[in-house]
């Protein structure tokens, strides 16, 4: 008898933070991954900022991208769930983190890669002022500084900008924005102009931890640049105009910056973290902290006992291997190596204009081959959490079970698709149902079934079942839920009652009962939402993570919206984009942005509730949802009985931001050449055939919009109602030419 692997979900690592060393943990468990141990990464930042290219952005050297680090691809190839979220609160007793939106996160080991914020001395008045971290924050406001600068500068007038900090982040900053804005002017970086650049450090010399040629290096630099040094100046506070400091001085500045000292936030001290006495987590030499040795910390938040660093990346990123090594050793019960940070680092100091000094204890360089290895240094760590190996799926298949046709189909789609990408095939379920209703008067179909009672209503039933998509079970059972309903919504009428089935994926007692509680919180939530009542269910183990709802609904037969009623003249709205399982397909790739997949499941999320409650009122003659048939396969099951006509506006259907993107690059559901049969319908698709926007016609959707045929005289105000209630992107995209063809058929324009 062959031995069968199955792998249970055994603990939960949680890391907290984007940070650098968190990369690396991320990059190897996708490397190497440890079965059983779940992972999930919190961030309040998602593209996370590589600060050692800041410099260069602001100078305008490199786009804002390329200094950025998406982190959902990464988390993707870790097989980590991301959630997007400001954590303030860890209950270290109960391991349960608050969230936000969502119940508390229950977790057996946790790490912490924060990074730091400004040191609280700068903080009076920071209203008027932008602190250099979070980076997210200060790109936003020195984009609107640039602008400012720029259009002053011009005019000839004053604009002065101040640094606060004696560091390499002030200098780096001052250089970059007064070669940017110089050279935007076409100024000569040593001509005088209205702009006054000055940096303010409370030491008595800049860079105080670097070496005096270093220094004089900079100051020189800086003295040819007419950019003011102010030291041994301490902020007293900012205001709107200027900056005074405790000696007395007031500068005027119609932009303050700081990049002072950095400090820990204050909420891991109070939920119980020990603290050095710098004021930053206790950390041991295995980046354990000293009070929690389930809690593991590194970059600026940790202060590693012994070995006291400046809070720079450099150590950050030496961290991170040694990091993600002892967290998979803690986790499965091994002995935990040492982290030795090294005694000096190479510090690379951007002087805005294509040069740079490097420094490494008492020696130090200058110049443009400099900036260039920084440049690749840069790019390089970038490009190494970026560019990620390509997803391989191989399937278990003796060769000469099938012709070469069917093994190459099931080989090219060994990467299946969940959701609704998931579905059987159309071709395959109508063959099957014919073969069941032989000899029966053709079947009528309709998004959810109807039953008559006694007093002249009708129950309605649906059922919908989704495997998960995302590595977020809480996330999940409000898309799943969301998407069941939608086909009672489609018929107009309002979700009553329902009963879940469940599929749960075998793993420990403990994580069983935290993975059925995030399911079972998700699905409440969004069923108390739309009022609907969740009356029971089943639950059994399956392979994968499954959420399925039985729909119930009562209505009147008269006020029952079907799918085949659409009238000549009528027009063809959409009340949300196209592409969710294309995106998805490149998710599961590791090719799908954050931005992207988030504004995909904001849709996803969007109950079709109001847009159901809009299209009666307006009257509508036909609606039907958009989900695992794709538009082209939903939009023929409307127009085919009574053989209408359409014409579609291609250019007019909504997409998802990255969804044409991805299809241009070929990216599709496993879904899509099953959909694709529906092409048929459209009587001049060889124009198209090449356009990625036709192609997403055929793209399977999770818990789409709806689709309807509404009368033309009121299809305006329906359409400005749907926009109102929050459906934005929703489109006139059609209109019916006529009705009562022998064959349905659609014209794109």
């Amino acid at each position: 008898m062959q031995n069968a692997s199955v792998t249970p979900q055994a603990k939960h690592l949680v890391l907290l933070g984007g940070g650098h060393s968190h990369l690396f943990v991320l990059k190897r468990l996708g490397m190497d991954p440890v079965p059983g141990l779940v992972v999930t990464l919190i961030s309040s930042e998602i593209d996370t900022p590589y600060s050692g290219a800041m410099p260069s952005y602001i100078s305008g050297f490199c786009s804002k991208d390329a200094m950025h680090i998406d982190l959902r691809p990464l988390a993707q190839f870790a097989g980590a769930r991301l959630i997007k979220a400001r954590v303030e609160e860890i209950d270290l007793e109960a391991k349960t983190i608050s969230l936000p939106g969502r119940p508390p996160l229950a977790f057996d080991l946790i790490s912490l890669n924060p990074g730091s914020t400004p040191s609280p001395q700068a903080l009076h008045g920071a209203e008027h002022a932008c602190a250099v971290k979070p980076i997210a924050a200060f790109l936003t406001r020195w984009e609107a500084v640039h602008q400012e600068a720029l259009a002053a500068v011009r005019a000839g007038q004053d604009f002065a900008i101040s640094l606060i900090g004696g560091g390499p982040a002030s200098v780096e900053l001052a250089l970059a924005m007064h070669y940017r804005i110089h050279t935007d002017c076409g100024l000569k970086l040593k001509e005088r102009s209205p702009l006054t650049m000055r940096i303010i450090g409370a030491a008595q010399e800049l860079l105080p931890q670097h070496n005096g040629k270093v220094r004089q290096r900079v100051m020189s630099t800086l003295k040819k640049r007419r950019i003011e040094v102010h030291s041994g100046q301490r902020v007293k506070r900012f205001l709107a105009d200027s900056v005074q400091t405790t000696e007395g001085q007031d500068f005027k500045s119609d932009a303050s910056f700081y990049a002072t000292g950095a400090a820990l936030a204050a909420w891991p001290a109070r939920c119980g973290l020990g603290l050095a006495a710098d004021g930053f987590l206790d950390v041991l030499p295995t980046l354990q902290t000293a009070s929690h040795e389930f809690v593991f910390a590194a970059g600026d938040a940790a202060s590693i006992r012994g070995a006291p660093r400046p809070k720079s990346g450099v150590y950050a990123v030496r961290a991170g291997k040694i990091l993600a090594e002892n967290l998979i050793r803690y986790a499965t019960q091994r002995k935990l190596k040492t982290f030795k940070p090294q005694r000096q680092a190479l510090a690379l100091i951007s002087m805005g204009d294509k040069s740079a000094i490097a420094s490494k204890g008492s020696a130090s360089a200058q110049g443009r081959l400099v900036w260039q290895i920084k440049q690749r240094i840069d790019s390089r760590f970038v490009n190494r959490f970026s560019h990620l190996p390509a997803t391989q799926v191989e399937i278990d298949l003796a060769r000469g079970l099938l012709d070469s046709e069917d093994e190459s189909q099931l080989r090219s789609h060994a990467l299946r698709c969940a959701g609704c990408g998931a579905k059987v095939a159309s071709g395959v379920l109508d063959e099957v149902l014919d073969e069941i209703h032989e000899g029966r008067e053709p079947r009528r179909v309709e998004d959810a079934s109807s039953v008559a009672l006694p007093d002249g209503r009708v129950l309605l039933q649906s059922i919908d079942q989704l495997s998960a998509f995302i590595n977020d079970p809480f996330l999940f059972a409000r898309i799943a839920s969301n998407h069941a309903l939608s086909d009672i919504y489609a018929m107009g009428a309002q979700p009553h009652s329902a009963l879940a089935v469940i599929g749960m994926p075998m793993a420990s007692r403990t994580m069983s009962k935290r993975l059925l509680s995030e399911l079972m919180q998700g699905c409440k939530l969004t069923l108390a939402e739309n009022d609907c009542e969740l009356l029971g269910g089943h639950t059994a183990e399956n392979p994968q993570l499954q959420l399925g709802l039985a729909v119930n609904a009562f209505a009147k037969p008269d006020e029952c919206l079907t799918k085949d009623g659409a009238s000549a003249t009528d027009l063809l709205i959409l009340t949300r984009p196209l592409g969710t399982g294309t995106l998805l397909a490149g998710d599961m790739r590791a090719l799908s942005r954050h931005r992207w997949i988030e504004s995909a499941v904001e849709q996803m999320l969007l109950s079709n509730r109001r847009a159901s409650q809009i299209f009666s009122k307006h009257r509508a003659s036909a609606c039907t949802d958009i989900t695992g048939f794709g538009f082209a396969g939903h939009l023929a099951e409307m127009i085919t009985p009574n053989g209408a006509a359409i014409e579609l506006a291609l250019d007019k259907v909504p997409l998802l931001e990255g969804s044409l993107e991805l299809a241009e690059r070929g990216v599709r559901s496993s879904l899509y050449e099953s959909n694709k049969r529906a092409a048929s319908l459209f009587y001049n698709d060889e124009a198209y055939g090449s356009d990625a926007r036709f192609k997403l016609l055929f793209d399977p959707q999770t818990a789409g919009g709806l689709l309807a045929s509404i009368p033309e005289q009121s299809a305006g105000d329906c359409l400005t109602e749907l926009h109102e209630a929050g459906y934005g992107a929703a489109a006139i995209i059609g209109r019916v030419i006529r009705t009562g063809d022998a064959t349905a058929s659609v014209v794109l324009k």
